[in-house]
């Protein structure tokens, strides 16, 4: 008989082995190096787990932070912004309990880009260091790059930066908060495989064949196994069949039924008992928060609003603190101040509870996201435009962003009903009350403002490529740097002017024929003591200007057209919007209203990457 005895090992889930093996150069993240991976799987075929992994994202990251700024807006080569590297991020915390960036400098040792780099393809050197693969589950050797690690004090080349949460135990490398929940996930997974597997396999699952001819060698046992697999038995487990051998030669192979008749019972309970650890293992009080029903429970706003703050305050406010501390560590590097996160309501734009009488105000245009504002300025914009009816605004407005009849009647209001509020005279005069006058500020770069193409712009990193142009041709023009870095002219005047005045660059003339010849000379011996350049403070601004081609003012100009150019002030796009409030409509949008029959204004928004001049 113990030629014919299987013992079955039961399936489960260790703490991964974090292993040196001489041959190697890195630390091995689990047996076969590639515990990551499996926690990835795990992500990807449990539905339960990985609608509370996004949810937990969600409301951790909530609504980022201001990106507006140019060097947050553009982050690195992908034009990522910092909010989705903190997106990414923070799913790797929830999945692996940590993330990693690659920091890149730029010559001058500034932070040049800031590059997500995905958790599973980083290992732990033995000594120093990290390495990048995208092969570690391959059998043969991996390419491998080895990154520096991060050091503040040595701000040059790649350097990778590690966020890691503390969890006993876990020595090399992080290890997931659910990690006591493991087995209930792979559970819920496998689950599923099985389900799919017995509609897949039929009448064959749950079967015992008993063979009565002798019994085959064990050559002949896999081989037979192999066919009988390929011939009944589909996808996944749920149909595989005992087979049995025994040496009575007189009886016929015999078949019996191993299943039971509530199967489906069992597996319904199984089901609900591994969803109740899974929920406990991510510390979950309540599974509609995250997107999950519950039989029999509806999930009421007010319900909702009380998990979400239990949630927030023993769960997702410790984590925020904690993006925010890495914040803190590298928004100074961009020279920029530090900011909090903004966080999201996961209830807006739902009904009130008809138990709780009384007046509920609407918050939801205050805490739109900014996709969400630009839907509710689209709809606006074609009920002007004709394109839709009052009637199917209003109810776009209501069922999609969750606004009230009151503000959408201030929405939708037309001209006429304008006028009998503020003439555009006043509306002009507010905007003299705000803003500043654009002589304090250098232009970097200027684009219309529907233009969201702005590039990233190390402006602290100007001086260097002007630099390194003059190198190339000490009779270049300011016009030729303008062009060659897209960037203003005046900006360009303005810089070269000060690298004359601290000594780096020298000018001379010279009269060749009729003209007058520029030439710079690069002083190397003051280049190299002179002090990397202050921070910059840059701003995005927005000035209102005539379109290309056309006079600034004519005989025909709307008041409030001639208003603000007269101006000549830049505003912020929340001092616009603030006036917007006030008179009831988007000036933003309407500007000074129509242009012939087309609905638009003469004059345009600008928009504008400015930094503050240097005090004379």
């Amino acid at each position: 008989m113990k030629d014919n005895l299987l013992i079955l090992g039961f399936a489960d889930n260790k703490v991964p082995e974090f292993k040196e093996v001489p041959s190697k150069d890195y630390i091995l993240f689990g047996e076969k190096n590639d515990f990551p991976n499996h926690l990835l799987h795990l992500y990807n075929k449990s539905s339960v787990h990985g609608a509370i992994v996004n949810n937990k994202v969600k409301y951790i990251l909530g609504k980022g932070i201001d990106c507006t700024d140019p060097k947050l807006s553009k982050v690195n080569r992908h034009g990522e912004s910092l909010n989705k590297i903190l997106e990414k991020s923070s799913k790797d915390i929830e999945l692996f309990g940590g993330f990693y960036w690659q920091i890149i400098y730029n010559a001058l040792g500034q932070v040049q880009e800031i590059l997500h780099t995905p958790f599973n393809e980083i290992r732990k050197d033995k000594s120093y260091g990290w390495w990048h693969s995208t092969e570690w589950t391959k059998t043969h050797r991996p390419k491998t790059t080895f990154i520096e690690p991060f050091d503040i004090s040595k701000p040059n080349g790649v350097q990778l930066f590690s966020y890691r949460e503390y969890r006993p135990g876990a020595s090399e490398y992080p290890l997931p908060g659910y990690f006591s929940a493991l087995n209930d996930i792979e559970t819920d997974a496998e689950i599923s495989i099985y389900n799919l597997s017995v509609i897949k396999n039929g009448q064959f699952s749950g079967k015992m064949v008993s063979f009565f001819d002798g019994i085959p060698t064990s050559e002949e046992k896999k081989e037979l196994e192999k066919k009988w697999n390929d011939k009944f038995n589909g996808s996944g487990n749920a149909g595989k069949t005992l087979l049995s051998f025994n040496r009575n030669d007189s009886k016929p192979p015999q078949v019996d039924d191993l299943s039971a008749t509530d199967l489906d019972k069992l597996f319904d309970q199984l089901s609900k008992t591994t969803q109740a650890k899974i929920f406990a293992g991510h510390e979950v009080t309540s599974p509609t928060l995250f997107g999950i029903m519950e039989p029999g429970k509806l999930g009421g706003r007010n319900e909702m609003q009380d998990s979400y703050e239990v949630f927030k305050n023993t769960y997702a406010n410790a984590k925020q603190q904690a993006i925010e501390e890495v914040l803190a560590l590298f928004l100074p590097l961009l020279g920029l101040p530090v900011q909090k996160i903004i966080p999201v309501d996961p209830i807006q734009g739902m009904a009130p509870d008809s138990s709780k009488p009384g007046v509920v105000t609407n918050e939801a245009v205050k805490n739109m996201t900014g996709r969400q504002h630009q839907q509710m300025l689209r709809i606006v914009r074609q009920f002007g435009q004709g394109k839709l009816t009052k009637e199917a605004a209003t109810v776009l407005l209501r069922t999609s962003l969750g606004l009230q009849d009151e503000e959408i009647s201030v929405l939708l209001a037309t001209d006429e009903e304008f006028s009998k509020v503020y003439s555009e005279e006043e509306v002009a005069e507010m905007f003299s009350e705000c803003g500043e006058s654009k002589e304090n500020f250098a232009i970097v770069r200027a684009k219309k403002f529907n233009d969201e193409r702005m590039e990233f712009i190390d402006v602290k990193g100007v001086d260097s490529a002007i630099l390194d142009l003059i190198r190339k041709d000490k009779r270049i023009t300011p016009e030729v740097i303008a062009s060659v870095l897209d960037i203003e002219k005046s900006y360009i005047v303005d810089r070269i002017k000060g690298l004359e005045e601290r000594g780096a660059l020298t000018k001379s003339t010279s009269i060749i024929g009729v003209d007058t010849i520029i030439e710079h000379s690069i002083n190397q011996e003051v280049l190299d003591t002179v002090e990397r350049p202050e921070t910059v403070d840059i701003f995005i601004k927005y000035t209102y200007e005539a379109k290309p081609g056309l006079e600034p003012i004519i005989d025909t100009t709307r008041p409030f057209c001639k208003k603000l150019i007269e101006l000549g002030r830049v505003y912020s796009r929340a001092e616009i919007e603030l006036i917007s409030q006030r008179v009831g409509y988007s000036v933003w949008d309407r500007r000074g209203g129509f242009w012939g029959e087309k609905p638009q204004c003469r004059h345009e928004w600008k928009k504008l990457i400015v930094v503050k001049k240097r005090a004379k």
